[in-house]
Parts: structure tokens; sequence; C-alpha cells
């Protein structure tokens, strides 16, 4: 029975409760999302997130490149004739590995053909050093030590390289060039042979073939074989300039004219090229062209001695005997030993009336060899104008 007598209380409203509920809901989802996002997780790009809570952002990690991909662009950078890119990845392969003997003996050629002879022979030496027993190895280095002028143990290293493979092309190759630089050119014939037989593919067996021939002044031999080596390598300025001379030689300017000027389409920069242009046109009679080509290859390599010679000449030959004086003697102050510079040095400064010079330089002269045609002829003009 209920005996409460008093005015009854109303329950709360409806809304009061659906209100309640509502909010509820919202706090609850706000800290869902706030959780989840402390955990890297968005829900909604819409939903602002404190500073703090902000997930760090992390970066995409890339693919360390691998020594053998660097090696692999090494070669395609020296077959495209890029030779200080090549060197660049090679320099880098032995940075990632220092007992690469491989990167070592793959840097030799690009530093020859740059005409850094001592960073080449060291290159090998470190491939040597690192691996004795590698033919690769012994022919970089001999090849190295070929254009250097070290012809001794040059030889020597190229026969080991052929003794330890019979098949290695390139070590027969590399023996017929130092032989022809020894002035042996007959021996190094079947060794040139050889190479192409064994591998006619080889641009180095088919430009030291060439190369021979050159030597035995065969120079219509010679020619087929540098333009076999050009095909297989075609952006190799050197081979250019190595058929352009045997053109020259057999007096076709035309066409050592037009293979130089490929050459420089191939390497505008190779001072070389400019030169081998320079004293072709010097010897075709076209002095104005050769000097500009020539001053052009001192240009590109202020360092290089052989266009300095050659620009000497041509101030000779015009009689400039004060500008013959400068060119012949930069060209000495470079390195230069070649004969013909101290002769023509006595010559230039006996027409100058400087007696004392003349004499040092033909002294000097004579005392490389004295048997020399031109050499006793500038002799005998020093003791006709100097000695009375």
């Amino acid at each position: 029975m209920d005996l409460y007598v008093g005015p009854r209380k109303r329950g709360a409203p409806w809304w009061q409760g659906c209100l309640l509920s509502l909010i509820i809901l919202i706090v609850g989802a706000y800290l869902i999302v706030l959780l989840l996002a402390s955990n890297g997780i968005y829900v909604s790009s819409n939903v602002p997130l404190p500073q703090s809570l902000q997930p760090t952002a992390t970066p995409t990690p890339k693919p360390t490149e691998t020594a053998q991909s660097h090696m692999q662009k090494g070669d395609a950078f020296f077959a495209d004739g890029q030779l200080d890119q090549a060197i660049a990845e090679y320099q880098t392969v032995i940075t990632m590995e220092p007992l690469n003997d491989i990167a070592y003996a793959r840097l030799v050629k690009p530093l020859i053909l740059l005409r850094k002879y001592d960073d080449a022979v060291n290159a090998g030496r470190r491939a040597m050093q690192i691996n004795d027993q590698r033919p690769e190895n012994m022919g970089a280095l001999a090849e190295a030590l070929d254009w250097k002028g070290s012809y001794d143990e040059a030889i020597n290293l190229a026969l080991r390289a052929t003794e330890l493979n019979p098949n290695y092309a390139s070590g027969y190759a590399y023996a017929a060039e130092i032989y022809a630089d020894m002035n042996r050119p007959d021996k190094g014939m079947p060794a040139a042979l050889k190479a192409v037989q064994l591998d006619d593919n080889n641009v180095d067996a088919h430009r030291d073939l060439a190369y021979v021939y050159e030597a035995l002044g065969n120079y219509r031999k010679a020619i087929p074989e540098y333009q076999r080596a050009i095909q297989l390598a075609p952006k190799f300025a050197y081979l250019y300039v190595s058929l352009a001379r045997n053109y020259r030689a057999l007096g076709n300017f035309k066409d050592a004219i037009a293979t130089l000027q490929q050459a420089l389409k191939i390497d505008p920069k190779d001072p070389t090229v400019y030169d081998e242009l320079g004293w072709t046109y010097s010897i075709s009679g076209d002095s104005s062209r050769a000097i500009a080509q020539l001053k052009q290859s001192i240009q590109v390599d202020p360092t290089y001695e052989v266009p300095y010679g050659h620009l000497g000449h041509v101030y000779y030959v015009q009689q400039d005997w004060q500008d013959a004086i400068t060119n012949l003697e930069k060209a000495l102050s470079l390195g230069g030993t070649r004969l013909e510079y101290y002769y023509k040095l006595s010559i230039a400064y006996v027409n100058l009336k400087d007696c004392d010079k003349g004499k040092q330089y033909i002294d000097k002269a004579t005392s490389i060899d004295s048997t020399d045609t031109a050499v006793q002829g500038a002799l005998d003009w020093f003791n006709q104008h100097c000695k009375k």
C-alpha cells in the first residue's frame, strides 16, 4: 500500500538523457582518434591533431649502389669515350673495395689515354700487388710502362701474361706494340697476328697490328686495321689520330684532315687531335691554319709539350727565329727530349747572332746523336757563323 500523500516528483525529461549520450559518444570518439593518431594512424585528414601527436615522417630508404654497379658504369663510360667519368667510377669501386685488383687494372687505360702515365703505372702496380697471377693485371701494367717508355720491364710483363694465359689476346697485342716501340717491329708482327687470330673483335689486337705495320712503313696495310679498330671502338679519338697519321704519311692530306675533324667531334677537348691537325696543315703547306690549330691545342692543355715543338717548327720554317726559340724552349721545359728541338734551337740562336746559346744547344744535340745528318748540318752552320 502506498502511504505517501505528498506531491509526486517528476522524472528527468527524455531529451536530457539523449543529450548526455550524445556527449559521451563525441568525447569517446575524439579520444579514440587521439589514441590512433598517437600510434601513427590517421582516421581522417579533416580531424586536426595537436602538434605533439603528429607522427614523425620517415624518409624512404634509397638502395645502396653496389661496387659491381659502379664497375659496370665505369665500363660503359669507358666504351663511350668518357674517360674522366670512367675513372671516377673505377675509383669509387676502389674506395668501396680497396683490394679489388680488377678495378685498378681497368683504371689504367683511361689514365693512359689522358696522358697520366705515372698514375697509370701506379694503378697497374697496385693491381699487381693485390694479385700478381692475373694476366690482365700484367697486361695493364705492361701497357702503362710502354706508354711511359719503360720498354724492358713492359715487354717482360706482356710475355709473362701470355705465358700464364696463352689465349690472352690483349697480352700478345701489348707485346707487339712494345716491340714496335723498341724498334723491333719484326718481332712484334707474329705477336700482333696471334692477337687478331685469338680475338678478331679485340680493339687492341687490331690497333696494335696496325701500329706494327705503321712501324714497318707499310701504311697501306695499317689503314684497314686502324679502320677495323675504329669500327670496334668508335668513341676513341686516339684511333682516329692514328688513322690520320697514316693517311698523312701517304700524302693523303684530304682524308687525314677529314679523319681528324671526325675525332674533334668525338672529343673536342683532346689536345692531341688539335696538335695532329695543326701538324698535318703544316706538312701540307698551310701555315696559317697550322698555327691556329697548334695554338688551340696549347689552349686546351698548356702543359702538353708536343704542340709547342710543332709550333716552334712552323716558326722555324718561316724564319721567325724568336718565336721558334720561345716555343721550342717551352717544349723542352715541359719535358720534351726530341733531338730536333736542340739542333733547331742552335740554328735559331746562331741566326740571331747569339753564338753562346747556339753552342749550348749544338753541344747537347751532338751528345745525343752526332751521326744524325740534321745535327751535322746544324754543327756545320754553327762552325761557319760562330768560329772564326
